[in-house]
Order: C-alpha cells, then structure tokens, then sequence
C-alpha cells in the first residue's frame, strides 16, 4: 500500500513540474491532504557542461539525482526523494516517518561544476558550511551502513566470473566498463578519499598504504572499520572547518568541510549501487540472448 501511495505522489509531483511549474520560482508541491506532515525540501544542483545536472538533497545524506538537464534532475529527485524514505524503510531506520506530502524548492544553483566524471571538482552548497554536530555524524555513519549492506548484498555470492565481466559497448556504463570488482575497489578508495578531504596524511591508516594486495571483501572491511574509526575521532573543530586540503587531488582550490565529505561518501556508495544492479542486469539479459 505504501508503494502504491509513493508511486501516486511521483507521479503527481512529476505532472506538477511538467504543466508549469516555473524553475525560477523552484516548487513543487502536493497538497492533497494525507494525513502526514508536509514537508519541505530545497534541492541544491550543479549544472555542468551541456547542461548535465546533478541534484542534491542536504536534509537527506546521500539523496541525489541526476540529469541531462536542469529540468530533468528536477523531476528525478522527486522519485529519489520518494524511493530513499523506502530505502530507510527497508533498514528499519526510525527516521522514516512515511512522508507522503512534500514540498521541493529549488534552493542553489552552481555552474561548472559536479561530480559528472572521475576526478571533477565539486560543489560546497551554502548547507554544506554548517558545523557537523556529533549527532549528525552518528546519522550519517548510520546511513553509510546501510549503503554498504546493500553493496554487500548485491555482490559477496557472486561468483568470479560474474565479479569480473566487463559490459560490452552496449552495456549501461560503456563510457567506462568498470567490472562490479572495479567498482567495489573503486568505491572503497573513494571512502578512503573522502575521509582524507578532512585529516593531514600523517594521520590516515598504516593499512591503507598497501590495500590494494588484500582480496576485495577483506579491503572493503578494513576500509570502512577505519574510516569509522577516523570519522569519529573528528574534534568539534575538524567537524566545522572549511579546508582546502592540496593532498591526492587535482583541484587543491576545492572547499571541503565534514557535511559535504560525509554527504559525497553517502552518494557515491548508492550511486555505485545502483551501477552494479544495472551491471548485473546487463549481464542477465546477455545470458538470455546467447
């Protein structure tokens, strides 16, 4: 029943913004009364070249959409927004409160940057700045748990040969053919350099110098027990700072702060996520065919 109420307030929501709904004003809002609280959301995007957007939703840690366009990822985040609250659902997280009325504002808008390809420099929205309280912290590492659960979920029964096939040129990820271990690999490096837009080198983990040796599910471990680890030994200071760490970067003028290394952490896992069940279908549809 719940996924039949969230599927009517998509596509409600979706009708709103596409029968006029001015980007400039930024809302769009379903009132029906339900019963649940209305509650608002402002989206933050990053528009880069050609006009490919990526939407973000602060007051959800690792809620985004993306788009061709500005318009586009306006209206996915509408199903992002929905498909989350079920996504905390799922884990049982007292956070879910069933929102069935939400109001989405356009908050923030920066050009020429986001994360579109490996390495791009991203945004530090207005939010982003505000000290990270320990609670919020908490949350967060809460959320990352559940993104790595799904990771793991999805991939430890798969067999090597399933680990390590590469879509073919009409695979969902052709631009870049990551194997589902590529992914994995590449999603624990990324935590790893998440965390260290936050701490000076000198204090990041003796295991990370040479974790490329270890078997993919033993560094996926490793990984996220230490970064937990360095995460919460983060002082009230670290946690409200804004830095603009020149280490494993191409951009050393990009602003960072807890909130937008933590928010970025939380994207990137479920974007990979939902990369490996695209892969997997892939490959399920190839093993029909042949």
């Amino acid at each position: 029943m719940l996924r039949h109420a969230r599927a009517s307030l998509v596509d409600n929501l979706k009708h709103l913004f596409y029968s006029g709904c001015p980007v400039a004003a930024g809302t769009l809002v379903d009132e029906r009364p339900r019963g649940g609280r209305l509650t608002r959301y402002d989206v933050y995007l990053e528009v880069g070249d050609g006009g490919v957007s990526m939407a973000h939703v602060l007051q959800l840690p690792g809620c985004a959409a993306g788009g061709g366009s500005l318009d586009e990822a306006m209206a996915n985040v509408v199903t992002a927004i929905a498909d989350y609250y079920d996504w905390l659902g799922r884990h049982g997280d007292p956070s879910n409160d069933g929102t069935s009325a939400i109001t989405i504002e356009l908050a923030e808008v920066t050009q020429g940057l986001g994360p579109f390809q490996r390495g791009d420099k991203a945004a530090l929205f207005g939010p982003d700045r505000e000290a990270l309280s320990r609670d919020e912290l908490e949350t967060c590492l809460r959320y990352a748990g559940y993104s790595r659960a799904d990771l793991l979920a999805l991939t430890r029964h798969l067999p090597d040969d399933v680990l390590d096939w590469r879509p073919g040129v009409d695979g969902p990820h052709a631009h870049d053919e990551m194997t589902i271990h590529e992914i994995l690999r590449h999603t624990g490096n990324a935590e790893e350099w998440f965390v260290s837009r936050l701490v000076h080198p000198d204090r990041l983990p003796v295991q990370w110098q040479d974790d490329d040796q270890l078997p993919i599910f033993e560094f996926l471990a490793m990984e996220r027990r230490t970064a937990m680890v360095l995460l919460r030994e983060l002082t009230d200071d670290e946690r409200e700072a804004v830095t603009y760490p020149t280490w494993f970067t191409d951009h050393p003028d990009e602003p960072w702060t807890a909130r937008k290394a933590l928010r970025r952490l939380l994207e990137h896992e479920r974007e990979h996520a939902r990369h490996i069940r695209e892969i997997l279908t892939a490959r399920q549809q190839q093993l029909k065919v042949t």
